[in-house]
């Protein structure tokens, strides 16, 4: 087989002496079958050895799918030791090594010593890919290269009375764990108070030597040894998941017990906290002290669940309120802090608007905002959209002309004696500030009256679209009484109407009004977006000033704009200091995160992840739920959040564990 691994070895690149030291640090046959079903001499997992099309039982197979998969994974990974430990231990092992860190697995540690050992004349350490890493793709995507591939399951060396147990024995271990604990601790309370009687009554220390029992003298000599023993045996087992949840149940079960009995969260985590076993160099008074002040924080916890599910307090004013409603009914989301007004909420968006982790999302929620508020303002001209384009815009107002012109088509327009007098009053201001164009047109209505007081519908129409074009004018005097002579000539065209002309001419009317109106509230960039803030200003001016001040027809767009004035404000556009900010901050997350699994140190990883991403994700997701405004409406779920505080499971000390306490113990000087 020597001349094969040297062919193969040549062929794909790798390090002479290779696949000897691969399967002689497997150390199995051709019929070997690990426990996870890694199989053959090179020990496949049956994914890899369908990707790799390897015949497990077949040792030319296997070698050659060694070959190859050892030669991707170091193109992969650049170079040929990481290659070794993703073989063994997957992909977190191998990014260890080319960290310059250890492997964390004790297994994958000792495979690589073999195969180091195994190749005398090169040193993997020293074996580096001869090219630049590629993006060679290890496997298929449906195998599963996190999977090591190994006879052995990875453990922390477990002694062996624990590593032949199931993660469940493992569990019930460290529960009973915990109960010798209490018990250790409760007899260093007890010995010298047992030494005392024996001072005192020589007869009860004479009776335990008549009998063979152990005097209180030697018990208390003994204790401190045999709680280091018990810490020295049992720490292995703390180490792994099941050990330590299973302890950590069994300290709950018995504070759960005791708070029948011990009234206040200090007093029952101060009992659990002096009830712990100590070493002699260790503070039996820490640990009293600590479990106290950690009951009580166990109390405000349990209260603070008890409180997830109430509404947050509302701090809106009543027309702030108001507000909240026309928009909800408008379709425009909002969340808890634009809902509630809490300064809080509002303090911490201001936050995550700002944070490189969250202010992605919280651009996209805005854009989603404003895209539901054009969508509604959109409606008040009949048209189905989400942002104000030409398009858009051009297309309602062809549509609402195209009402205009068919209503007028069949329709005269007849001019009562007050109509032509409002006429010729507007004729008259306009000529008296010198706006002759507007003059003209006033003269054009009267001349073009028939004999039956009325004039054609087609002419009304051709008339209204000239003083559409006057009532735009730069000249605010020439579109001020171009505006007053087309509402004098709408309004006539109106009452000439029957009922069913009268509602669609009314509709088309207040949408053409709208439209003339939002106008000067779209974004000048094109986006077509409507500014909250620019329509109340518009609705604001003089022109409209009948509706938005006294309340005149209708109140629509009018309430629209004003409650998207109050609660949408307008976003400073984003000037890159986000990017900025993520490039500052993402490195330092990750790298802490990454340091923290690769070491082992999973509170450090931990802490990374819920100060960088979590924390602020969890809550930008709060923010715009439901029950933070509302509350929960479930009552089996909110019963379930009031249980730790109806139990009076607060009085559970989460310090009070031995673990815990143990390590914040203060050091001997």
């Amino acid at each position: 087989m020597d001349n094969l691994y040297g062919s193969l070895e040549k062929q794909y690149g790798l390090p002479e002496g290779a696949l000897s030291a691969i399967q002689g640090a497997e150390n199995s046959g051709d019929q070997a079958v690990s426990p996870k079903g890694a199989a053959g001499r090179f020990q496949f997992m049956p994914a890899t050895a369908k990707a790799y099309n390897v015949d497990v039982n077949d040792p030319i197979s296997s070698a050659e799918g060694a070959a190859k998969y050892l030669s991707d994974l170091t193109k992969h990974y650049g170079s040929f030791q990481a290659a070794v430990a993703h073989y063994n231990g997957g992909t977190s092992q191998a990014k260890a090594v080319l960290a310059g860190l250890e492997p964390t697995y004790k297994e994958t540690k000792n495979y690589l010593q073999k195969v180091k050992y195994s190749m005398p004349q090169i040193n993997p350490d020293e074996v580096e890919y001869d090219g630049k890493p590629s993006s060679v793709k290890i496997n298929p995507s449906e195998v599963i290269i996190d999977e090591p591939i190994s006879a052995k399951e990875v453990t922390k060396d477990l002694p062996a009375q624990f590593a032949n147990m199931s993660k469940s024995q493992q569990a019930l271990e460290g529960f009973k764990k915990s109960f010798r604990d209490i018990g250790l601790g409760a007899r260093q309370v007890i010995d010298p108070l047992a030494v005392a009687i024996e001072e005192k009554l020589p007869l009860v220390k004479q009776l335990e030597e008549k009998y063979g029992y152990k005097t209180a003298e030697q018990t208390a000599k003994e204790t401190p040894e045999l709680i280091k023993k018990e810490r020295e045996q049992y720490a292995p087992l703390m180490e792994t998941t099941p050990g330590m949840l299973g302890n950590v149940a069994g300290q709950v079960a018995q504070q759960a017990l005791g708070g029948g009995l011990i009234k206040g969260a200090g007093a029952m985590g101060a009992v659990s906290g002096a009830l712990q076993p100590t070493l002699p160099e260790e503070s039996r008074a820490f640990n009293t002290i600590a479990g106290g002040a950690l009951g009580k924080a166990g109390e405000a916890v349990a209260s603070g669940i008890s409180r997830i599910g109430q509404p947050i307090q509302e701090a809106l004013e009543p027309r702030l309120k108001q507000a909240v409603d026309v928009l909800r009914k408008a379709g425009i989301p909002l969340d808890a802090a634009q809902a509630t007004g809490s300064a809080l909420l509002t303090r911490a968006k201001t936050i995550l608007d700002t944070n490189p982790l969250t202010a992605g999302f919280e651009q996209k929620a805005a854009a989603e905002q404003q895209s539901a508020f054009n969508k509604a303002v959109l409606e008040k001209i009949g048209a189905d959209a989400n942002s104000a384009t030409s398009d858009v815009m051009g297309a309602a107002a062809k549509r609402i002309n195209g009402i205009f012109k068919n209503i007028l088509d069949n329709n005269n327009v007849k001019l009562t004696d007050k109509s032509v007098a409002n006429i010729a009053k507007i004729q008259e201001a306009a000529n008296d500030s010198e706006v002759t164009a507007v003059g003209k047109i006033a003269d054009r209505i009267v001349k073009n009256v028939q004999s039956d007081g009325t004039i054609p519908g087609q002419t009304a129409y051709e008339i209204k679209t000239n003083l559409d074009r006057l009532a735009s004018s730069a000249d605010s005097t020439t579109a001020y009484h171009a505006r007053q002579l087309r509402t004098e000539l709408l309004d006539t065209i109106n009452n000439s109407l029957s009922d069913v002309d009268r509602e669609a001419f009314s509709t088309a009317r207040n949408q053409f009004r709208n439209m003339k109106t939002i106008e000067g509230a779209i974004d000048k960039e094109g986006g077509g977006n409507i500014s909250p803030a620019r329509l109340a200003n518009v609705m604001g001016q003089k022109a409209n000033r009948g509706a938005s001040i006294y309340g005149r027809g209708n109140q629509d767009l009018v309430e629209l704009a004003q409650a998207g004035n109050m609660l949408l404000k307008d976003k400073t556009p984003n000037s890159g200091t986000i990017a900025r900010g993520a490039a500052l901050l993402l490195p330092g997350v990750v790298s802490s995160a990454a340091t923290g699994l690769y070491t082992g140190d999973l509170q450090q990883a931990g802490e990374a992840g819920l100060a960088g991403v979590v924390a602020p994700k969890i809550f930008q997701k709060a923010l715009r739920s439901q029950y933070l405004e509302q509350g929960l409406k479930n009552q089996a779920i909110k019963d379930m959040l009031n249980l730790p505080k109806k139990a009076q499971l607060g009085k559970i000390a989460p310090g009070s564990f031995n673990a815990y306490l143990q390590s914040i113990q203060p050091q001997e000087k």
